[in-house]
């Protein structure tokens, strides 16, 4: 009994020890949104730390900015675009990945998660020399930029899918195809639904990804169909001031909005089924 109640203290002291440093940790990676949130009220021009004062007018400066409001929208229908052709060509992908055995998978799958690896600086510089030696007409334009976000996100999205797929048991779809479904509609019917929470979170990750691209688009893209992210370093360069602090508290908001959607669509078991398994 005394051996027990020794124990005891020490368990407890353990418990309350690991529940403070986890509460630290949370506090030190939170910490930079934290001062960037606070920076956006800041009443000094040159983001004097700590502020001297309360005010709304760098919110008003965003919004006044038709930069920015150009390379919002631009970021909003790239972002879009790009994320439904990397379900649209990553679903068939990673089917095949979670079906098919054959010999030259290996050396198909570095090549398709090689961007996981490779800085995107140097994807971006390459993409550039690309589309002027080969493909002029991509240089700067819309379909340029959706295809350079597609190539970055399309290893997500696969990865994604690819474990999900693999825990969708064959037998149903053959089932299906017993009933008198066409491949396709066996597909369609009985294997899609099962990894509808895994097609909802790599499309929201795939466009969040998309919509704060920066490394890469920089290289491929000119004025008029500038992201937002290229407009905030362009910025950047010129002006010191917390305009872009209020700008960014304005993203933070935006990002926790779209990832609140998973918890009305996906509910419930398959929400939990879906972040412990990738479905």
């Amino acid at each position: 009994m005394p051996r027990g109640r020794a124990e005891m203290p020490e368990s407890r002291l353990k418990f309350w020890t690991l529940r403070a440093v986890l509460i630290l940790v949370i506090v030190f990676m939170l910490s930079p949104i934290l001062i960037v949130v606070i920076n956006s009220f800041n009443a000094s021009q040159f983001s004097a730390w700590p502020p001297e004062g309360f005010t709304l007018d760098w919110y008003r400066r965003v919004l006044d900015n038709p930069a920015f409001r150009r390379g919002a929208w631009n970021s909003l229908q790239v972002g879009v675009l790009s994320t439904l052709l990397v379900l649209i060509l990553g679903t068939p992908i990673a089917y095949a990945l979670a079906r098919i055995r054959m010999r030259g998978l290996a050396a198909f799958r570095a090549v398709l998660f090689a961007p996981l690896v490779v800085p995107r600086v140097a994807i971006g510089f390459a993409l550039f020399v690309l589309f002027i030696v080969l493909a002029r007409p991509l240089y700067g334009s819309f379909a340029g930029v959706v295809l350079a976000h597609s190539i970055l996100m399309l290893p997500f999205v696969v990865a994604i899918l690819t474990a999900s797929f693999g825990e969708v048991d064959p037998i149903v779809e053959e089932a299906a195809r017993d009933l008198g479904a066409s491949p396709l509609q066996a597909f369609r019917l009985a294997v899609l639904p099962q990894i509808k929470g895994a097609l909802l979170v790599s499309g929201i990750f795939a466009f969040i990804t998309s919509f704060d691209e920066v490394e890469t688009t920089i290289f491929i893209v000119r004025p008029d169909v500038n992201t937002l992210p290229v407009e905030m370093y362009l910025f950047l360069e010129q002006y010191q001031d917390p305009t872009l602090a209020a700008l960014s508290t304005l993203l933070i908001v935006f990002t926790f909005a779209v990832i609140l959607i998973v918890p009305f669509v996906v509910r419930g078991n398959a929400l939990l089924k879906m972040m412990g398994s990738g479905r």
